[in-house]
């Protein structure tokens, strides 16, 4: 079975019991970190007999990339909502990255391991990572542009390209995510995004 995509549509009860594995799998890698979480305790927390999980998953590293690459399809549905969404440019800009940064923030604030878990989406899923990066950037870059050619807001008065805005964005939305003393709360974080926000919509506001 593939690493990435493990059931196919057309199997219901396949892909319900493998969204059940990876939701134990979601929680014991929050609740330990990547490096310390096995497969027993996986099978263990999913219910399941460990040779169940392995008919599933070839093993710790498929699971991971199955985990990541359903939370990063959850994560590129929520911003086609908000790119839909009728939005003042500010706020839908704050909903753009509160749907990517603050919910994958949401998911693993409260998790002690969440560096080891980022460093681990980041080896062990770097491709599904880098093109969810490059098409979220992408996204943003869009809406930057068709704000820009409806007047919300003016990219040239502000002297900046698309791309370069965007760049900053991303930047600020993860150096937000620590604070002087180490990884701030997910309320504070959200409310950094907010203000990343509106101060780039600020920077950009026609004059």
């Amino acid at each position: 079975m593939s690493e990435t995509s493990p059931v196919t549509p057309e199997c219901g009860d396949t892909r319900a019991k493998a969204n059940a594995i990876l939701d134990a799998a979601q929680r014991m890698f929050a609740a330990f970190g990547y490096r310390r979480t096995a497969m027993d305790d996986i099978a263990r927390a999913a219910g399941v007999a460990k040779g169940t999980l392995y008919f599933y998953f070839d093993g710790k590293e498929a699971v991971f990339r199955a985990m990541h690459a359903r939370t990063l399809a959850e994560l590129s549905r929520l911003c086609d909502e908000a790119e839909n969404a009728d939005l003042p440019f500010p706020d839908k800009l704050y909903q753009l990255l509160d749907r990517q940064c603050g919910t994958v923030q949401e998911r693993y604030a409260r998790s002690e391991h969440l560096m080891e878990l980022d460093a681990t989406r980041t080896t062990i899923g770097a491709d599904l990572a880098r093109d969810a990066d490059d098409a979220y950037a992408a996204r943003l870059v869009r809406v930057l542009r068709d704000a820009d050619n409806r007047g919300e807001i003016d990219l040239a008065g502000a002297d900046l390209a698309a791309e370069s805005l965007v760049s900053t964005l991303l930047a600020a939305a993860k150096g937000a995510k620590q604070g002087p003393h180490g990884p701030v709360g997910l309320a504070a974080y959200r409310d950094s995004l907010r203000q990343i926000a509106q101060v780039a919509a600020a920077a950009v506001r026609p004059r």
